[in-house]
């Protein structure tokens, strides 16, 4: 199309435009509708201008060379036709193909352009889909893209798009390790786990293998997938009261944690912690943990640097953050684990319960005097306390069983447990921001109804949904494109 044809169509398109408007001026049409109208016709005049540009950049790649001193016998295999889906609307480019011995097919075209590869969604109806695929389900993820642009994408589409994009996630984020924060004192880093509801493979049957599920057989399993969450942070003085106060919450009963904001959730900081990075590994506990101390070891730019990990009592979960501190070189800034009071607290409800009823009035001051015990780092009294009134009282075996459990869980986890201490420095006691990660990374996405999800692809939705809950998504997606535009050059060169 030369600039003379698209000018003579564009004014007519215009003209067009104008007749519509005017018609809508005369009509009872409702103003939703006519949005509809005119951005219908404003999309056709920006494919209209889109494949101008392409015959444009078709003209510049003509000819074919090879950079290379031993030139192979390049043999023009004429045009041949590709798909592209843009916002605009489908169109498709016909494009020339060569081929050579030690090269294969090559488009310079989808070069010139950077195409991308393996997928004819442009980069831009990659990332709304796949950004919208991870906070919602893969039906809904293309439904307001299908209403808006009058497109016709379909879910399983958004499946492999959200799964190619996924598989970027990795090396993007080795790409770009954690830069260091010269102003920042205090990191932490913290861990917790969440299930992820797993497609089971079918089991061999007797007799019928279409047969029903049994009483109390489920059709998937959970598999675990730790999250690690980093950040920095001022220290923030507080007294035990306040604490202990915020604990026990305005009615004296056991505190729920709060559910933020999703504004908050999903930006960098939360008040009071800042520069909040998360990830999610699928039955790696392992890599988690390794994923963020390395973190905080990219993080950190001078040696008065402090980190803290506040974490529960997961099996395994100790010996492997103070493995991964060693393999860092961090002893020396590394102050310490300590136990997530709001998991401690539950215990101490718990054996209260067990001990006065769950009406009770003396429940309520009794579990303020053993949490203000706590804060002040006398675990120890807390434990020979609970020991005399298994002891000395009267109970059930199912009470006298539930305070055994805090009791061993005060004594198993004692070496965690000076709160006293993180409390002068001004240091968080609760990992409340990792669980409040498992809810919104992991849960609101992977156990939306009726969801299963194989390892690889509960993997890497987890992985989109970081990057768009740690708001790198546009930056991630040039990352993408620029690999996919290395891959194809390296084709061309070989």
């Amino acid at each position: 199309m030369e600039k003379q044809q698209l000018t003579q169509r564009l004014n007519q398109k215009f003209e067009e435009l104008v007749c519509l408007s005017d018609g809508y001026v005369e009509s009872s049409d409702a103003m939703h509708d006519i949005e509809k109208g005119l951005l219908s016709e404003l999309l056709s005049i920006g494919l209209l201008l889109l494949r101008y540009i392409i015959a444009g950049k078709l003209k510049q790649c003509k000819s074919y060379e090879f950079d290379v001193d031993n030139q192979a016998a390049c043999q023009s295999k004429g045009k041949k036709a590709r798909r592209y889906l843009s916002l605009f609307g489908p169109l498709s480019i016909q494009r020339p193909s060569h081929w050579a011995s030690d090269k294969g097919v090559v488009y310079k075209l989808d070069e010139h352009l950077q195409l991308p590869r393996g997928s004819y969604w442009s980069y831009n109806i990659q990332e709304l889909v796949g950004e919208s695929a991870s906070e919602n389900d893969f039906r809904e993820s293309v439904h307001l893209f299908n209403k808006l642009l009058n497109l016709d994408l379909r879910w399983e589409s958004s499946v492999r798009n959200t799964l190619n994009l996924g598989q970027y996630v990795e090396a993007y984020y080795e790409a770009r390790p954690a830069k260091a924060e010269p102003e920042a004192v205090c990191f932490s880093a913290s861990f917790d786990g969440k299930g992820v509801p797993k497609v089971r493979k079918p089991k061999a049957r007797s007799g019928n293998p279409k047969a029903r599920l049994g009483k109390g057989e489920k059709p998937g399993t959970k598999q675990m997938a730790t999250v690690s969450v980093t950040s920095s942070f001022k220290p923030k003085q507080r007294s035990v009261k306040a604490i202990a106060d915020a604990l026990m919450g305005v009615e004296n009963e056991p505190q729920k944690i709060k559910k933020k904001p999703k504004q908050e959730q999903r930006s960098k900081k939360n008040g009071w912690h800042e520069n909040i990075h998360r990830r999610a590994f699928l039955a790696d506990q392992d890599k988690a943990v390794d994923y963020g101390i390395q973190d905080i070891k990219n993080r950190i730019s001078h040696t008065d640097s402090r980190f803290v990990v506040p974490i529960d009592a997961g099996i395994g979960l100790e010996d492997k953050v103070l493995g991964a501190v060693k393999k860092y070189g961090l002893e020396d800034a590394f102050d310490g684990i300590i136990l997530d009071i709001i998991h401690v607290l539950e215990y101490v409800w718990a054996a209260a319960t067990a001990v006065f009823g769950e009406q009770s009035k003396l429940r309520t001051p009794w579990v303020r005097d053993m949490l203000t015990d706590l804060l002040n780092s006398k675990t120890q009294k807390v434990i020979d306390d609970l020991v005399a009134i298994r002891d000395k009282t009267k109970l059930s075996k199912s009470k006298s069983q539930q305070l055994n459990k805090a009791i061993t869980y005060f004594t198993n986890h004692q070496h965690k447990m000076d709160y006293l201490a993180f409390i002068k420095k001004g240091y968080p006691i609760s990992s409340a921001m990792a669980e409040s990660t498992c809810g919104h990374l992991v849960k609101e996405r992977m156990e939306q109804s009726g969801m299963r999800w194989s390892s690889d692809s509960a993997q890497k939705v987890m992985d989109l949904r970081a990057v768009k809950l740690n708001g790198d998504m546009e930056d991630f997606v040039q990352f993408v494109v620029g690999s996919e535009r290395k891959i194809r050059l390296r084709k061309m060169a070989a």
